[in-house]
C-alpha cells in the first residue's frame, strides 16, 4: 500500500483508538498500521496519548476496584486490594518447614566438621 500524501490530521476518534490501543498494550508500531501512519507520526501527533494512557487507565479500574472493594464491601476486591497494593501476604508453614530444613542440614555439617576435627585432635 502507497503511504498517503496527505498530512494527517488527528480526531477525537484517532485520539481515542490510540489511547485505547496503547491502555490494551498495543506497540507503537501496531498502532501506526491501524491508522495507516508511521511510527513518527504517531508519535508526532498523540505523544500525550502514548505517554499517558496506560496510567489513566489503570487509575480508573483501581477506583472502580477500590469502591467495591470499600462501598460494597467485596472480599474478594478487598483481599486483592490488600495483597497488592498493602503487601499482605499469606504466610505457609511450608516457608517455616524449609528453613528449618536449611538451618538443620547446616547444623549436621558443622557437626560433622567439628567431629572430623576432634578425631585429628585425639
Amino acid at each position: 500500500m502507497m503511504p498517503d500524501p496527505t498530512p494527517h490530521e488527528p480526531t477525537h476518534k484517532t485520539r481515542a483508538e490510540v489511547s485505547a490501543l496503547t491502555s490494551f498494550g498495543h506497540t507503537q508500531e501496531e498502532i501506526a498500521a491501524h491508522l495507516y501512519i508511521c511510527v513518527d507520526t504517531l508519535v508526532k501527533y498523540y505523544r500525550d496519548e502514548l505517554d499517558n494512557s496506560v496510567v489513566r487507565s489503570n487509575a480508573k479500574v483501581a477506583s472502580k476496584l477500590f469502591k467495591k472493594a470499600v462501598d460494597q464491601e467485596d472480599l474478594t476486591a478487598i483481599i486483592f486490594w490488600l495483597k497488592t497494593r498493602a503487601r499482605w501476604r499469606e504466610r505457609d508453614h511450608v516457608d517455616v518447614f524449609d528453613q528449618n530444613a536449611k538451618m538443620l542440614e547446616e547444623i549436621r555439617q558443622l557437626r560433622a566438621e567439628l567431629d572430623a576435627k576432634n578425631l585429628k585432635e585425639y
